[in-house]
C-alpha cells in the first residue's frame, strides 16, 4: 500500500474516538501504511481531551488478518538487525494499545488471527461478533507472535495449543471460554 492511500479512518462518536482499519481488500492486514497511519490516529485520539475511549474495528468481513506478510515478502528484509527493526516496530505497534492512557476496546468480527488477535489482547475490553475466528497462523509459515501476551491471558495449556498448532479457526465462544475476549454478542451487534 502507498503510503499516501488512507488506510485509517477516525471519527468521533460523542466522547468515543473512533479508529476503523480501511484496507478491506487485505483483510485489513497490517501493512506498513496501516501501521504508521493507526499510530498517528492513536496518538490524535489519545490527545482529544473530548474522547473519553477508544474503539478499534475493521472495515468489511474482518477485523483484521495481521501483519501483512506479502508486504513483508516483499520487502526482502535480510540480516538479524533488519529483522530485529522490524519486529520491534511490530511490537511497538501492537502495545501502543496496552499502553493508552485512555481504555480501549476492540470489537472484532469475521477474522481476528496473528497481530490482528494480539493487537485484540492488547485492547483493555475486546467484544467479538459471534461468528469470528482467531487464531495464531502464522506458526505455520515459519514465523512467531510478536507481543507474546497470549500466554499472559490464557495460561500455559491454551496458549501452548495456540502456538503449537497455528489453528485459525478458534470460535468467539472458544476465545470467550479462555478468557480472551470479554463478550460475545450476534455478528451485527459488534459495533453496538
Amino acid at each position: 500500500a502507498a503510503m499516501s492511500e488512507a488506510t485509517v479512518e477516525i471519527q468521533r462518536e460523542g466522547r468515543i474516538g473512533v479508529l476503523m482499519f480501511d484496507r478491506p481488500q487485505a483483510l485489513n492486514a497490517f501493512s506498513s501504511a496501516v501501521v504508521t497511519q493507526t499510530t498517528a490516529a492513536l496518538a490524535e485520539l489519545t490527545a482529544d481531551p473530548q474522547v473519553r475511549a477508544i474503539l478499534v474495528h475493521g472495515a468489511g468481513r474482518a477485523f483484521s488478518a495481521g501483519f501483512d506478510l506479502k508486504e513483508g515478502i516483499a520487502r526482502g528484509t535480510r540480516g538479524v538487525e533488519a529483522w530485529r527493526r522490524v519486529l520491534e516496530a511490530d511490537f511497538a505497534f501492537i502495545m501502543q494499545f496496552w499502553d493508552c492512557p485512555k481504555p480501549t476496546i476492540a470489537a472484532v468480527h469475521g477474522y481476528c488471527l496473528a497481530g490482528a488477535f494480539e493487537l485484540a489482547l492488547a485492547c483493555d475490553v475486546t467484544v467479538a461478533g459471534e461468528g469470528t475466528r482467531f487464531g495464531e497462523p502464522e506458526v505455520r509459515f515459519g514465523s512467531g507472535i510478536v507481543a507474546m501476551l497470549l500466554p499472559w491471558f490464557a495460561g500455559p495449556k491454551v496458549a501452548k495449543e495456540m502456538l503449537l498448532t497455528g489453528d485459525d479457526t478458534l470460535s468467539a465462544w472458544r476465545m470467550l471460554e479462555a478468557g480472551l475476549v470479554n463478550r460475545v454478542v450476534p455478528d451485527d451487534d459488534v459495533l453496538a
